[in-house]
């Protein structure tokens, strides 16, 4: 029998395990995707951005070749053809007359915004548009003011792109020479650059996407936390089915293979005692087997009880009647126990719907075990019952604190089987009661501060 129940206690734990490997496998995926997820993000975000500055100086720099190209030739058309009309450009000169229709076809065949002829002071000498009157100074030109002195220096200049009344355009400066090889005047060839705000709105696009990318990530990596939550939860509805399980074989096993035999020792107990036992006293020999039963069919009836899903009868209850009925029960049971026993309750405190046995079997159990760990004669056992707001509801909240030793280890693993920190018992006490306490709706939790005591606390739902 010891065997069997050492081979299924191996079995669940090299199956819990397993389990464990598998989830901290998971996690790795889990987090390797988000982490991946948000890289790829970011990366396409960045790639994008230099992508759309990288084609945005790329077009600038293709329009300033032909911009350039174009002003070059017409500058040497103009040094040919129609110098003299610069300096006389009288409409009634035949210089004139031809100069500007050749600057509004070089608006019509290469799409250009505009295109004059400007003097050292900036002011306008013909206009293939007659937009400006002759001799008007464009103030507008001073911001390219260094571009233009290189052109004056005879270089073919560019200027970068600039927005007028919300307009983007590009100009180039041609310097334009005399016969005697001096720079007296400068074409300005105007192109409109508008295309270029649709760069700008695929970057406010970029911009937005990356907020909303930001927001998806957020969400992303909550919804993950979520799914990592309820994985995790879902393990450990695993391991305790699991769990469970295995108990639930091995106390079917040992309720056939004990309670037989344990029937035939109390029988053959009984019938010894009544045989030879004196009468004028008590053999503590025979009280000795007959409570060893007793112990055997307790521990044999905690593992049924937690391997079995329990049924509840649940019912509206006064907890603080139902309080007090516990502990006059555990003051008549334990009367060789000093420990004294406290009892307050807020007023005006709703019924509870409860199990009225299940809740009384918790209560019990705690107040064993806080009578248990106190060993000087000031113990003392405190219980209360308040009303608490939680982030999940309202709860009624049931306290059994005593100024014991305290609990020794990991007091996360007290609610577990078989945890026990006493030389005897199954360690199923707090199992059972955990578990009964979760079939209502609620919780129990426990804080103990070594030398100073242990309190424990039952959550039960207020409908």
């Amino acid at each position: 029998m010891a065997e069997t129940f050492w081979r299924g206690k191996k079995s669940v734990r090299s199956r819990q395990k397993t389990s464990a490997q598998l989830l901290r496998k998971r996690k790795f995926y889990v987090r390797a995707l988000v982490f991946f997820t948000v890289f790829m993000l970011l990366a396409f975000n960045l790639a994008s951005w230099l992508f759309l500055n990288r084609m945005n100086s790329y077009l600038e720099q293709e329009l300033e070749k032909r911009l350039k190209a174009i002003a070059n030739l017409s500058a040497q058309k103009i040094e040919t053809d129609y110098m003299d009309a610069i300096y006389s450009p009288d409409e009634r000169s035949l210089g004139g007359l031809l100069l500007r229709p050749f600057l509004s076809r070089l608006i019509y065949d290469f799409d250009l915004e505009s295109a004059f002829i400007i003097n050292s002071q900036n002011q306008v000498l013909i206009d293939a548009q007659s937009r400006f009157p002759d001799e008007q100074q464009l103030t507008y030109l001073d911001q390219d003011s260094t571009i233009l002195e290189a052109a004056w220096s005879g270089m073919l200049a560019a200027s970068p792109i600039h927005i007028v009344e919300g307009n983007k355009f590009k100009s180039v400066y041609a310097p334009l020479h005399n016969e005697y090889f001096e720079v007296s005047a400068v074409l300005v060839l105007e192109a409109n650059a508008d295309f270029f705000q649709l760069l700008d709105l695929f970057r406010q696009g970029l911009i937005l996407g990356g907020l909303v990318s930001l927001g998806l990530i957020i969400v992303f990596s909550f919804f993950i936390s979520w799914m990592i939550t309820l994985l995790i939860r879902t393990h450990d509805q695993m391991q305790q089915s699991e769990k469970l399980a295995a108990m639930g074989q091995m106390a079917a096993s040992m309720a056939h293979e004990i309670r037989n035999p344990l029937g035939i020792i109390k029988g053959t107990a009984d019938v010894l005692k009544e045989k030879y036992a004196p009468k004028d006293k008590s053999d503590e020999l025979f009280d000795f087997i007959f409570a060893e039963v007793q112990r055997l069919n307790h521990l044999v009836n905690n593992f049924l009880s937690f391997a079995r899903e329990p049924k509840l009868n649940i019912t509206p209850q006064n907890l603080s009647v139902l309080v007090e009925r516990v502990i006059h029960a555990a003051q008549r049971d334990s009367q060789e126990n000093s420990a004294s026993i406290s009892f307050s309750s807020e007023k005006e405190l709703p019924l509870v719907a409860v199990d009225e046995n299940a809740l009384q079997q918790v209560l019990f159990n705690l107040i064993l075990n806080a009578q248990q760990a106190i060993s000087d004669e000031n113990g003392e056992i405190l219980i209360k019952i308040e009303k608490k707001q939680t982030r999940k509801g309202n709860f009624a909240r049931i306290s059994v604190q005593d100024n014991g030793e305290g609990i020794t280890g990991d007091l996360e693993k007290v609610f577990e089987p078989f945890f026990t920190t006493k030389s005897s018992g199954s360690g199923l006490g707090l199992a059972i009661s955990k578990q009964l306490i979760e079939k209502h709706g609620g919780w129990m939790e426990v804080i103990s501060e070594r030398g100073k005591g242990t309190t424990f606390f039952i959550y039960l739902p207020l409908k």
